[in-house]
Parts: C-alpha cells; structure tokens; sequence
C-alpha cells in the first residue's frame, strides 16, 4: 500500500490506536467508509456519519486509487511519475475533506480522510483490521450480470474478505436509525451477532424480524410430512434459544417466522414486503467456484435489497465453542460448512471404541434397524455430495472393513457425557436417522 496522505481535518493525523472504550463508555473503534474519488451519491457517506455520530464513534474515510503500473508496462508507456500521483492524492482528499464538512454536525466526533494506492478491495479490508473498525460502511452500483462477471461488485467482494461488519449501502436508501430490521437467521454465532448489531440501528419502538428459510427438499409426500413437522418442531426450539439471548430494550419487539424456499429469494421478499428498512446476515465464506456456482445468501441480499444491508463475518471456530453452552452436552449443527470438520474429529476421537450403529426410518411407523460388535474406523464427510460414510472393522479381524455411506444429511449432532466424552454420532436425513453409539473400548 502506498499511503498518499492522511488528512484529519478535526485532530492531529497521527492518532492514537484505537482501544475498545475509554473509562467513560464512549466507543472508540471507528466507522470506516469506503468512498469513490468523484463520486457525488452520498447515501453511503451519509448513513456511515448517521452511524458514527449515533453511536459516538469517530469517522475515517478512505478512498483508494488503482496503480497504472501494469496498465502502462502492457501500453508500453512510462508509469506516471510519484510527484503526479502525490498532488492526485492530495487534490483528492481536499475534495473528500470538502465533502465531509459539508454533512458534518457540530456533535460529530473527529474525522479522518486516506487516500491510498493500491487494490481497492484488499486496502479497504487492511484498513479496517489495522484501526479496529467497528465497521465498514460501503456503497453499491446496480450492476448487471455481466458487469458483476467481468469486474466484480466492490461492496460484495469486500463483504466476502472482510474480519469486520460490511454495512452496503444502495444509492436511493435514507440515513438515520430504522424502523424495521430483518435479520436472516441460520442459528450460527454469525447469525446471533447480525441480530444484535441489528438491534443497534433501530429506532425506538422498532421491530426486528428473524427469518429462517428452509430450503425445499426433495422427498416423497410421506417424508416430506415428517420433515416439515420435525424442522417446525426444531426451529421452534432453536429460535426461543436464539431470542433468549438477544436482550430487547428501548421498546424494541422481536418477531420470528420460518419461510420455504430458495433462501435469497424469499428473504428478499420477505423484507420488501415487511418494509424493512435494515436487513442484516451472517456471510460465509466460498471458494471461488462455489462463489460462480451456487453464490451466498449475504451476496443475494446486496445484490437485491433497496436497504442497507449488514454483513457479519464468520469466525472461525467459533460454532463449536459457543454451541456447547447452550445445549450442555450436545453439539447440533445445520451448517453444511461446520459438518466436515464435526464428523471427522468424532471419528479420529472414537477410533478403535466399539459401537452400534442405529437406522430408523422416518416413515410413521419408524421401522428400524441395529447393527453391534464393531469398531468404528473412521468418520467423514463429503459436502458437495451431502453424504457422511462410517467406516466400521470387525474387532476378530481389523483388515475387514465394512463402510455405510448416508446421503442426503440434514442436521448433524455429537453428545457427550457428564466428562465432555462421546457417546453419540447423530446424522438426520430426508428419510430418516442413523446414529452411531460408541461405548468403553
């Protein structure tokens, strides 16, 4: 990165780190909006000094120029001399400076202006990791397909790489706090953390509204039945955890409401018809061909929503060690990404214990089956295909194996005893349940 100038037209441009708060409460991890050179919609600015000053948390700006080296090596001219880029940079953070004190409040807490040489997505994420960003406030265009092919969406990739919330904020939206925010809810930590920054943008008296989707699946009307009332019956219980750690105040009221379909698509609709004013996720991140294939939820929602809509970042790790207090001895997982690694830690924990495999169908009789006296080997899981496979020994002769392959997983669970040991692999599927029970070796 090449830092062109930092231009803080309200303090000293060498400020001290950032801390998370003074001894009087007053936030210091600043808002940090990314905005175009000459770009004169100012509905991302706009919403990031709402944001700051409401929360009082200082404002950074930062506005990052592309290098024309590789342009002019392939041109074959000369790149442009320092001095030139220099005086841009400086020209271009008066007018950024210019911008600000026109929308500033005498309330407003200090300011900052960058400018910097670089790849804007990278510079923009650096940025906010270095100065502890409470979180980036960014701008959107309306793209179409193509354009989204061929250069990319700046707000989504920033959302895809950012360890920071990405607030996208579309050209025709209005700042100030929010009357209704719908949070897409998937149960995670990320989700968990959406709803609350969420509930910070709300007005007084505003609703949030946590809206989980169920992908449609494809089972005959028998299982279908069985599914429907189970995923009814878990999500029921999963949202009275979910809301029982969400804290309502300032007359804030908290609805929840279980959709059926493609995911970006109803909660678009969803929100559009709520006439939410906020809409905010956790984001996930995808390889790139995942990203080209199959795309996400948090990409869906910028690319459609009329709001400003909010992106929290995964943590890694972070499933495994905040599920298990809430349930006590039981790890449940609807997180396709969270399964791979769930399994195959079951399986290198439990290597060599005996155990006893148990299928029970979901029709309504429940017709079922056990299978006793092996050894499990080991444990996996193929995301792409949606299918774990067992691999069980007989304990007389090791090098005999025996493998069961289980498709169509819906939920994953692991419980434990008193002692924090396994004692139970629990996969559902869209036709019925395996669980795998290891016992003392």
């Amino acid at each position: 990165m090449t830092t062109a100038i930092a231009y803080n037209p309200t303090t000293s441009s060498t400020s001290p780190a950032p801390s998370s708060r003074t001894a009087l409460g007053t936030p210091h991890e600043p808002v940090l909006v990314a905005l175009k050179p000459y770009d004169t919609h100012d509905a991302s600015l706009s919403f990031a000094q709402w944001l700051a000053a409401s929360q009082s948390r200082p404002l950074h700006a930062i506005t990052v120029l592309e290098s024309n080296e590789m342009a002019a090596a392939v041109a074959g001219v000369p790149a442009l001399p320092e001095q030139y880029r220099a005086e841009e940079r400086a020209a271009i953070a008066e007018l950024l400076e210019q911008r600000l004190a026109r929308r500033a409040r005498a309330d407003d807490r200090p300011q900052r202006v960058d400018v910097v040489h670089g790849p804007p997505t990278r510079e923009v994420v650096d940025v906010a990791r270095e100065r502890g960003a409470h979180a980036i406030v960014v701008g959107t265009g309306q793209h179409g397909a193509l354009g989204r092919l061929v250069y990319g969406e700046r707000a989504v990739q920033i959302a895809r790489l950012s360890d920071r919330p990405v607030v996208v904020v579309p050209p025709t939206a209005v700042a100030g706090p929010a009357t209704t925010a719908v949070v897409a809810v998937d149960f995670s930590p990320a989700s968990r953390r959406a709803a609350r920054f969420a509930m910070d943008l709300l007005a007084d008296g505003g609703r949030l509204l946590l809206v989980h989707v169920k992908s449609a699946a494809n089972l005959s009307e028998e299982g279908a039945g069985w599914w429907d009332e189970a995923y009814q019956q878990r999500t029921d219980e999963l949202f009275r955890r979910f809301t029982s750690r969400l804290r309502a105040e300032r007359g804030i009221t908290i609805g929840t409401r279980l959709l059926h379909g493609d995911i970006g698509t109803m909660l678009s609709a969803f929100a559009r018809d709520a006439g939410a004013t906020v809409i905010a996720c956790g984001g996930r991140r995808h390889s790139f061909i995942e990203r080209m294939l199959l795309g996400s939820v948090s990409t869906e929602l910028i690319r459609r929503a009329a709001c400003p809509v909010v992106v929290l970042p995964d943590r890694e790790n972070e499933s495994l060690e905040e599920v298990l207090p809430v349930v006590g001895g039981v790890v449940e997982s609807w997180d396709t990404n969270a399964w791979p690694g769930l399994i195959e830690r079951f399986g290198r924990r439990n290597g060599g214990r005996p155990t006893q495999l148990r299928f029970k169908t979901a029709s309504p009789r429940g017709a079922g089956s056990v299978e006793s006296g092996y050894r499990l080997v080991d444990a996996t899981f193929d995301r792409a295909a949606s299918r774990a496979e067992i691999v069980l020994s007989d304990p007389e002769s090791p090098s005999s194996q025996l493998s069961h392959r289980i498709s169509n997983v819906r939920a994953v669970m692991v419980s434990t005893d008193a002692t924090g040991r396994d004692t139970a692999l629990r996969l559902d599927t869209v036709s019925g349940r395996c669980t795998v029970v290891v016992g003392d070796t």
